[in-house]
């Protein structure tokens, strides 16, 4: 058994985001180089008297476009969110995760979660069909719990695929 007691500011919660937009698809850094790409073939092309040129500049303001919506939105849901107004204890069974917040209490068997994914930084164990626990590797006391920590989750899930870095 593993007790972890850990608490997520917002700064936190959108680094830990930026990390998981980053493993599953494609992530802030990855539409920043793609907006200055496009944006710098348009004008190229535009200069050169090519109005397809255009296409690309728009291209650049939709990732940018893309990038701030998205921030935007996980902000206002963290903001909303009343389990990270308060610190979190997990409790990690080989059977369960139990958790304990300012939102109140739950049990669930490793069956509720779908998968995991891992960054440097963080576990996400995720449930369907748009759930996330967010789990900061921080919160473990030493390297002993939290390689038992690892061991529960990847004996009990999947790891997600990571689709870029």
């Amino acid at each position: 058994m593993i007790t972890l007691t850990y608490d997520i500011e917002e700064a936190e919660f959108m680094d830990a985001a930026r990390a998981l937009w980053s493993y599953r698809g494609i992530g802030d850094l990855g539409n920043w180089i793609l907006a200055a790409i496009s944006l710098f073939s348009g004008l190229s092309l535009i200069y050169w008297g090519l109005d397809i040129g255009w296409i690309w500049v728009g291209a650049a303001a939709l990732f940018v476009v893309i990038t701030l919506l998205r921030n935007f939105l996980w902000r206002s849901a963290y903001r909303r969110m009343t389990k990270y107004s308060a610190p979190i204890t997990a409790i990690f069974t080989r059977e369960e995760v139990q958790t304990s917040s300012a939102e109140g209490q739950s049990k669930l068997p490793w069956t509720a979660f779908k998968k995991y994914a891992e960054t440097p930084d963080y576990f996400f164990l995720i449930m369907p069909p748009r759930g996330l626990s967010i789990i900061p590797k921080r919160a473990a006391k030493d390297d002993w719990e939290l390689e038992t920590l690892r061991d529960m989750i990847t004996g009990n899930l999947p790891r997600a695929k990571m689709r870029w870095t």
